[in-house]
């Protein structure tokens, strides 16, 4: 584990809005032999995207090995997204594939906090999702893309 093989997280990351809200336990994924060059590591795991918001660099159905946390800023990272209040009460779904923007503006006291963050999608059929300061708190970054594996 985590020498040729990494966790497959039964969670179909959505690329197109907020995912099928899909909860697993540690305990209950399997392994799938990775033949890339990467060096893996604890926190790395494979999950499915779907939708086609992210197309053509992650097209729709693919799978994708992440990384958690995500280290250092998180500016123009391709990201997985959770919504963490709630699901969203338009579509129902949890989770996302977009890259993350955002902006931030820094306090009195010296500490920043965001202004905005914007979850791009790459295909141009699709809108951003942006979320104001007023969303604080209400999306978490789960992971980082860091290889399409197909």
């Amino acid at each position: 584990r985590y020498a040729t093989a990494v966790p497959v997280i039964p969670l179909r990351a959505a690329a197109g809005g907020f995912g099928d809200p899909q909860f697993f336990t540690h305990e209950e994924h399997r392994w799938v032999r990775y033949n890339g060059s990467r060096r893996l590591r604890p926190g790395m795991f494979v999950a499915q995207v779907v939708g086609r918001s992210m197309e053509p660099g992650i097209p729709d159905g693919s799978y994708c090995l992440f990384q958690a946390p995500v280290e250092g800023s998180r500016q123009g990272k391709t990201v997985l997204v959770q919504l963490l209040s709630d699901t969203d009460p338009e579509t129902g779904e949890r989770y996302t594939v977009k890259r993350y923007t955002s902006q931030r503006s820094t306090n009195d006291d010296g500490t920043w906090s965001h202004m905005s963050i914007t979850l791009h999608p790459t295909n141009p059929e699709f809108q951003p999702i942006v979320l104001t300061a007023d969303d604080e708190g209400t999306v978490g970054v789960v992971a980082e893309v860091v290889e399409v594996l197909g």
